[in-house]
C-alpha cells in the first residue's frame, strides 16, 4: 500500500508524517476523521534524510497492514466471541436458566470487548515500535518548481 504524505516534524532519527485520508481507508478511527475529514498523523523512521515540509512517499507491506487490521479488528472480535460463548455456556453448566445465561453471556462478551480495546490501548506503545508494522519512506518527492 502507497501513500503521499508531508512530513511535519522531523527529529533526529524519525520524522512525524501526516496523510490525507484516501477513500481505500474506510472509517477505522485511526485517522481522526471527523466532518472536515482530516488524515492521520503517524512517526516513522527517517531513512531518507527528509526534512520538515517535504513530500515523502510511504509504502507498507500488504501483509504488514493485514497483521495491524488483526489486531485492531480480529482480536476484539474474537475477545466478544469467547466472552458470548463462554459466558453463555459457563452460565448454563451452573445449572442457570437460558434467559439469565443469556445476558450472562452478553454481558461477558461486551466486557471481554472493553478489555481487549484497553489491551490493545496499553500495548499500542510496543506494537508501534516493531519495524515491521512501521510503513517505511521510500522517497522524497520533487517540490514542483514554479
Amino acid at each position: 500500500m502507497k501513500e503521499i504524505g508531508k512530513v511535519i516534524k522531523a527529529e533526529e532519527d524519525q520524522v512525524v508524517i501526516f496523510i490525507k485520508r484516501g477513500t481505500a481507508c474506510g472509517d477505522c478511527g485511526k485517522c481522526q476523521v471527523g466532518k472536515e475529514k482530516l488524515g492521520m498523523v503517524m512517526t516513522t523512521d527517517n531513512t531518507v534524510g527528509a526534512q520538515e515540509g517535504d513530500e515523502v512517499e510511504i509504502e507498507l507491506e500488504n501483509i504488514n497492514l493485514m497483521v495491524a487490521t488483526l489486531i485492531a479488528y480480529g482480536f476484539p472480535l474474537f475477545a466478544l466471541a469467547a466472552g458470548i460463548i463462554g459466558g453463555y455456556y459457563g452460565s448454563l453448566v451452573f445449572g442457570l436458566k437460558d434467559n439469565n445465561a443469556q445476558a450472562i453471556g452478553a454481558a461477558l462478551g461486551l466486557a471481554f470487548l472493553a478489555a481487549s480495546y484497553i489491551i490493545i490501548k496499553y500495548k499500542d506503545k510496543s506494537i508501534s515500535k516493531i519495524k515491521k508494522l512501521k510503513p517505511v519512506i521510500t522517497g522524497i518527492r520533487p517540490k514542483d518548481s514554479i
